[in-house]
C-alpha cells in the first residue's frame, strides 16, 4: 500500500492505461485531474485508519452485451472508485497464483494466449469438446470460502487484506438510492472483482492442468476437451462437483457438447480445423445490436422531424465507435463507448473475414432501412458510394488494414 502514496506510481498506473487502452477519454481526464490533486492522499490515510471504502457499493441492472439480458453490477463512485482501480493494477504483482489455464483479467495473458493454445496443442482437433458457462459467477462467490485465499496478504500487504475484507463482508448496498442488504459475492463490476474471480477457481484450474487435461478457463467461460464423448463425461462430473462444493451453478443453457473436428465457441470466436471465425453467437448479438440501433435512431429521427439521413449517419457512427473505437455521438442519448472495441478483440485472431462480411451486408442493409423504413430492393437505390461519404467502413477492409500492418 506504500506504492500508492506516491505520485510516480499514481504516474505510472495512469501512463500503463493510456499504454494499453484501459480507458476513454472521460476517464483519463477524471483520473488525471485526481492525480494533480492528490486525491490519494486521502484514500491511503482512509485504508491506513481501516475506514475505506467508506461508501456503500452502488447496484445497477444494465443489459448484456447484444441481448435484452439482464446482468447485475456495482460500483464504487468518485476517489473511492478511482483508488480501487489503482489497487487492481497493483494485485497483477500476484499474478503467479494462478494456473496456467487461466486467461482472463491477467497482465500479460489473455485471449490471443488462450487461441493459440487451442492452434497449437494437437489433442484439439482429436478431442470431444465441453464447453460451459458458471451462472452469475462474480457475483454467486461464497465470501466465506474466499476470504482464507486471500490470508496470503496478511504478510505481503495487510492493509489490502482489511480493505478487500472489509468490501466484501459489507452486505449493504444502494439500490435505486435506497439502502438494501445482500450477498453479492466478489461485485462484478468493481475494479478489484476480477483478480477475487481468478483466486477463486485458483485451485480448480490447477487441479485439471496437474492432471495433464486440457482445460482453458477465461472468467466464467470453460472448455474442456476428453478423446472420447465418456471420459468427457467423467471430466464433466469432476469440474460439476468442484464447481457446486464453492456453491457455483453451471448455466444449462449455455452448455454444449463437440465431437471431434466439429466447430465449437470460446469467447465470440469460431474454431475449427485451425481455423478461427466470429462465432454464431457474435453474429447473432451483433445483428441484434443494429437492428435495436437502427430503429431507435428512426423514433429519434422522426421525433426531432429531422432529414431521414440523419438516422442513418447516426448508425454507421454508433457502429463505428463499436467496431473501431471512433466517432463522434450525433444524439444526446447515445452514452460514450469504453475503450473495447472488435477491431482490438476479433481482428488480430481471426484467419477468415466470412463473419465479418456477413456483418458488412447486414449493417448496409440496415443504414439503408434507416432512410426509408422499408427492407425492399429499392433501398440499393441509395448507393455504396452514399454509405461511405456517410462515414461507413467495411469490417472486411478494416481487418485486411490490420493484417497489413502487423
Amino acid at each position: 500500500m506504500e506504492l500508492a502514496a506516491t505520485w510516480e506510481s499514481w504516474q505510472a498506473f495512469l501512463a500503463y492505461k493510456k499504454e494499453k487502452q484501459h480507458m476513454g477519454q472521460r476517464e483519463e481526464q477524471e483520473l488525471q485531474a485526481f492525480i494533480d490533486r492528490a486525491g490519494y492522499q486521502a484514500q491511503c490515510r482512509a485504508c491506513e485508519e481501516g475506514r475505506f471504502p467508506s461508501q456503500l457499493p452502488v447496484k445497477r441492472t444494465i443489459n448484456k452485451e447484444g441481448s435484452r439480458k439482464k446482468r447485475v453490477v456495482y460500483s464504487f463512485a468518485g476517489d473511492e472508485g478511482l483508488f480501487l482501480k489503482f489497487v487492481a493494477y497493483q494485485l497483477a504483482r500476484y499474478d503467479g497464483l494462478f494456473s496456467d489455464s487461466c486467461y482472463a483479467f491477467r497482465r500479460n495473458v489473455g485471449v490471443k494466449e488462450a487461441m493459440g493454445r487451442l492452434r497449437r496443442d494437437p489433442r484439439v482437433e482429436k478431442s470431444w469438446c465441453l464447453k460451459v458457462d458458471i451462472s452469475n459467477y462474480f457475483n454467486s462467490i461464497d465470501v466465506g470460502l474466499l476470504l482464507p485465499k486471500l490470508e496470503f496478504l496478511l504478510e505481503k500487504d495487510p492493509q489490502v487484506y482489511t480493505l478487500l475484507r472489509r468490501m466484501l463482508e459489507e452486505e449493504r448496498v444502494l439500490e435505486e438510492g435506497e439502502e438494501i442488504r445482500e450477498r453479492h459475492g466478489v461485485m462484478a463490476g468493481t475494479p478489484v472483482s476480477p483478480f477475487l474471480a481468478n483466486l477463486y477457481l485458483a485451485e480448480t484450474d490447477e487441479f485439471f492442468n496437474r492432471r495433464g487435461i486440457l482445460y482453458l478457463r477465461y472468467s466464467d467461460d470453460i472448455l474442456l476437451f476428453a478423446g472420447s464423448r465418456e471420459e468427457l463425461e467423467q471430466i464433466r462430473d469432476m469440474l460439476y462437483g468442484r464447481l457446486e462444493a464453492m456453491g457455483l451453478a453451471v448455466n444449462p443453457d449455455k452448455v454444449t457438447v463437440t465431437g471431434p473436428g466439429e466447430t465449437f465457441e470460446f469467447l465470440g470466436f469460431g474454431y475449427q480445423g485451425g481455423e478461427i471465425d466470429l462465432s454464431a453467437n457474435t453474429l447473432r448479438k451483433a445483428k441484434a445490436r443494429i437492428r435495436r440501433k437502427s430503429e431507435a435512431l428512426r423514433r429519434w429521427q422522426r421525433r426531432k422531424g429531422l432529414a431521414p439521413e440523419k438516422a442513418a449517419v447516426g448508425l454507421i457512427r454508433a457502429m463505428n465507435r463499436k467496431f473501431y473505437g471512433y466517432g463522434d455521438p450525433v444524439t444526446e442519448e447515445e452514452p460514450e463507448e469504453d475503450a473495447f472495441t472488435w477491431s482490438r478483440w476479433f481482428f488480430p485472431l481471426l484467419t477468415t473475414d466470412r463473419g465479418l462480411k456477413e456483418i458488412d451486408a447486414y449493417l448496409q442493409e440496415y443504414i439503408r432501412y434507416t432512410v426509408t423504413g422499408r427492407h425492399y430492393k429499392g433501398n440499393y437505390r441509395i448507393s455504396y458510394q452514399q454509405l461511405v461519404q456517410w462515414g461507413y467502413v467495411s469490417l472486411v477492409h478494416e481487418y485486411y488494414r490490420h493484417r497489413s500492418r502487423r
